[in-house]
């Protein structure tokens, strides 16, 4: 239970500060002009799939602290 809890908010606290990098880099300008639904998206899929790995990650770490 305290996994789910732990990866649940590692993934919310991660998705909104890897959001607020991926604006902070300016992919926009990678994509065509007025593309505004596929740039959202793109941002949504990068930072859930960072939000993601690191949750796993943090997962990881927690398992290593409890066993020792």
């Amino acid at each position: 239970m305290i996994e789910y809890i732990i990866y649940v908010s590692s993934v919310l606290v991660f998705f909104a500060i890897n959001i607020r990098i991926l604006r902070a880099l300016h992919i926009e300008n990678k994509f065509e002009k007025m593309k505004i639904w596929e740039i959202k998206a793109a941002y949504f899929i990068i930072a859930l799939v960072i939000a993601h790995v690191l949750a796993e990650m943090m997962l990881k770490v927690s398992e290593v602290v409890i066993l020792i």
